[in-house]
Order: C-alpha cells, then structure tokens, then sequence
C-alpha cells in the first residue's frame, strides 16, 4: 500500500509540475518588447526545455516563466547571486561576471547587440543554475563558456566607434564540452556553438582552428576516435549554421597534449572538448 501511495504522489508531482508549465506554448508567444527581449524569449524557452527533459521541475518552471515575462517585454535582468545555492569558492567569479554583463547591458548592449545580450544573460542565468545543481561540470562549463562568448561580442560592439578602427582582435578560444564518452551536443553545448557562429559573422577569421581532445580513461585508439567524433559534429553544426568548410581547420589531439594534465585512466570533464580559435592569417 504504501509502494503504491508513493507511485500516486509521484505521479501527482509530475501531473502538477506539467500542468504548471506549457512551454511550446509560452515559445509561440507574441513578443511584446524589443528585439533583446524577443531572443531572451526564445533562449529562456530553451532552458526552460533542458531542465524539463532532465526532470527538473523546479528550474523548468523558473525559465518558463522567465520566457514568458521577457515575451511580454517585462524582463528584470539576470538572476540575483543570492537567489541561488552556490558551492562554496564559486560566488567571486559570478559576482565580478555579473557585474560586467550589467555594465555591458546599462552602457546600451541591449539595443546594440541584442542577440548576443540576450544570450549573455541567458547563459550566465544557466551558469547560476548548473552550479547550484551542481551535477554535470560540462553544463556548467558550457553555460559559463557560452556567456563568456556573448559578452565578449557585446563588448566589442560597445567599443565600435564610428572612427576607422584598426584591426580587431580575435576573441579568446572557445570550448564546447561533451559527456563521458559522447560526442553528443546537448542543448547547452549548442549555445556554445552559435555564439562561435555569431562571433564568426562579427569577426570574420581568416581561419578557424578545431582541436579535439578525450580524458585519459580508457584506450588512446579508442579516444582518438572519440575526439574525431566530437569535432566532427562541431563542424557540422558550424556547416549546418553557415560557416564554410574551407575555413575549418581540424586537429585530432585525443589524450595527448590535453588541456588539464592527468595520470592515464583518469576521467576528466576539462578535457572532453573541443577547443575553437578564431586566426586572424595562416
């Protein structure tokens, strides 16, 4: 009996948490305010999908109705650090994060960048919910890579002047992180991927340079395939986005050379992924 009162409160859990969130609904809102607004919308939908595919109610019903005041041109700006859990050493780098992404929204980036705005605060909100879940280092990795990428082009857009200008800088590396022995790109990986596109079209490179790696757990062979693998579907989401493939320069590294040093056999997120650089001449 009580096996089965405990399956009913389940499913009553469930049925509630659905019937409080419609979320291809609240994606196929009117949007009401401004071009900012109308992609915080679409990125807020986004998040407010991951969460409820993993069965997290409670952050699926937070980003549903983020989506949905942003729809209504009702936005109140990224998450206050405070309304989050966050483990301990982690509140310094997202209070300083924070505090350029207000800057770079209150000195017009909304208005100048609107798309990469709004995926700068989408993924810094994302960035404060993975760490306090703090679960899959590479959803955090890939929400924090991903705001660091929308930042730096709304900076840059703040810092275009109508005087010639000389010639800009590339952006920092990027890094799209996958799974334990997935060449998979999940939905916060993708938001990595179309800020490389957005900066691609903002920067045009001469070249752009994919290196894939693999931890050290298991067989090198067997790495180096999966590394292929992972920069294979970076390179078609890039294709798939419009970056030609004459600009795509691919490197298979595996387990050698990785970006964080450890034994042989030792798992580690930092280096399931692939790194992206923008090349200014080759």
């Amino acid at each position: 009996m009580r096996a089965k009162l405990l399956a009913v409160v389940s499913a009553a859990a469930f049925l509630s948490a659905c019937a409080n969130m419609n979320i291809p609904g609240v994606r196929d809102m009117a949007d009401q305010g401004s071009a900012f607004d109308a992609a915080l919308h679409q990125n807020y939908a986004d998040l407010a999908q991951a969460e409820y595919d993993e069965a997290d109610w409670a952050d699926a019903r937070y980003f549903t109705n983020r989506s949905k005041t942003a729809a209504m041109g009702m936005d109140s700006g990224p998450q206050a650090i405070a309304e989050r859990n966050l483990p301990e050493g982690s509140e310094a780098e997202v209070e300083v994060a924070r505090a350029d992404l207000m800057t770079a929204l209150e000195a017009g980036g909304r208005e100048k960048a609107a798309s990469a705005a709004a995926r700068a605060q989408s993924s810094f909100d994302c960035w404060l919910q993975e760490l306090e879940e703090n679960i899959q280092q590479e959803d955090i990795d890939n929400c924090r890579s991903a705001f660091y990428q929308a930042l730096a082009i709304v900076q840059a857009e703040l810092d275009t002047g109508p005087a010639p200008m000389a010639a800009m800088s590339m952006p920092v590396p990027m890094n799209v992180y996958f799974g334990f022995d997935s060449a998979a790109i999940d939905s916060k990986a993708m938001s990595v991927v179309n800020g490389i596109v957005e900066a691609y079209g903002k920067y045009d490179p001469k070249m752009i340079s994919l290196v894939a790696y693999a931890d050290r757990a298991g067989d090198a062979m067997y790495n180096d395939i999966l590394a292929k693998s992972r920069v294979d579907a970076v390179v078609k989401a890039l294709r798939d986005a419009g970056v030609p493939a004459s600009k795509l320069a691919i490197s298979i590294s595996g387990e050698a050379n990785v970006p964080v040093s450890t034994a042989d056999g030792v798992p580690e997120q930092g280096n399931r992924v692939v790194t992206v650089t923008f090349e200014d001449g080759m």
